[in-house]
């Protein structure tokens, strides 16, 4: 494979209209019937991911804003799950890569039914903050990535970005067909054809080639290596502000069951949960004898049974997105927890999710050599 790409053929259009021009031919093209992106809502600075079908729909696509008001593997899935009927694709970050391979591998979508198109990830604002920055200030995106590429840091009078962006190490759109590069490139942002299909698409839409990105490899070791960095400064102050029991248990104790945390988890997949059953329906008198046997109960009851529950199942296949802290309206951080506990146990089982479609998800295989005892 040539592997790069020019994104804009005359280099005359600033990044929005070189993304939106791509995104046009792409459909003009027939290279693609539709495309998954992030697009402006009419008259709102924020954006939200739409699925085009028309050329002439693609006004305010913007798929570098920096925020994440859903992830999109979620949404790519259910484009999948059965035969959509046409060549869809699909722009999304790291995580939301990650997020739909792991709802591949749990046979919630499939891969061979989707372009994927991924980019490199400076990093995202809770949604209110970057709808307030946003309306302040137009062609916010191009003022982002200018500095944060520049300087490191989003611009001035811009918020924080969110902690798990912080301490993301997977920062790059590994896994995707094409990847749209900004880090490490020598003019400006580029593409690179990861597969052979991304290739095929690429040269079918007659894009110049580019010599190999010869900064890069150092440009994004460097960058990830802060991104780690951050990562472990998170995982010191959970393991010892939130992870002695009592103190979890504090966390945890304002939480009010809304679920918000389960319905924005892009693995969070089942159709049935557990705490919409019967299990947990108790009787009324149920509940003064419990809280006879114990003189007082939390109401909502099994608050903490719940997050524990959805730990044990969410912990190998945490992708670190952090929409589960985003959506928290108690502003517990359930995200900092999960992600800490994930790693924890990925590190036992050697598994990186959404790393790979060939690495199996360590709990429905058996591997012999696994869990041994060390001598």
């Amino acid at each position: 494979m040539s592997g790069y790409f020019a994104l804009d053929d005359d280099g005359k259009n600033d990044l929005a209209g070189s993304l939106s021009g791509f995104c046009r031919r792409l459909l003009e093209q027939g290279i693609l019937d539709a495309l998954l992106v992030a697009q402006h809502l009419p008259d709102s600075p924020m954006v939200q991911h739409t699925l085009v079908r028309s050329p002439d729909k693609l006004a305010g696509v913007d798929p570098t804003a920096p925020v994440l008001p859903v992830n999109g593997g979620v949404l790519a899935a259910r484009l999948t799950r059965q035969d959509p009927g046409g060549k869809v694709g699909a722009v999304l970050r790291p995580c939301e890569i990650r997020a739909f391979l792991e709802l591949v591998k749990l046979h919630q979508g499939d891969r061979e039914r989707i372009f994927l198109i991924g980019m490199d990830c400076m990093g995202t604002f809770e949604p209110p903050q970057y709808r307030t920055w946003a309306k302040d200030n137009p062609g916010s995106s191009g003022k982002f990535l200018e500095s944060v590429l520049g300087s490191g840091t989003p611009p001035q009078g811009a918020p924080s970005l969110r902690r798990a962006c912080q301490a993301c190490e997977f920062p790059t759109g590994e896994g995707a067909d094409v990847q749209l590069l900004f880090v490490g490139t020598d003019r400006g942002p580029c593409l690179f054809a990861g597969t052979e299909a991304g290739e095929t698409a690429l040269k079918g839409l007659s894009l110049k080639t580019m010599e190999e990105q010869a900064k890069r490899p150092k440009a994004v070791e460097t960058w990830i290596k802060g991104r780690i960095a951050s990562r472990d400064q998170l995982f010191k102050e959970v393991e010892s502000e939130l992870l002695p029991m009592d103190r979890l248990l504090g966390e945890l104790s304002s939480c009010i069951r809304c679920y918000n945390c389960r319905e924005v988890c892009p693995v969070c997949y089942c159709k049935s949960c557990v705490f919409e059953s019967n299990t947990f329906e108790h009787a009324s008198s149920q509940y003064l004898k419990m809280a006879k046997k114990r003189g007082v109960i939390r109401m909502p009851t099994d608050s903490l049974f719940f997050h524990l529950t959805r730990m044990v199942h969410m912990s190998t296949s945490c992708v670190g997105c952090g929409q589960c802290s985003s959506a928290c309206p108690m502003g517990i951080r359930v995200s900092d927890i999960f992600r800490t506990v994930g790693r924890r146990t990925q590190s036992v089982f050697e598994y990186v999710p959404g790393r790979s479609l060939e690495e199996p998800l360590p709990i429905t295989t058996f591997r012999e050599d696994e869990l041994t005892e060390k001598e």
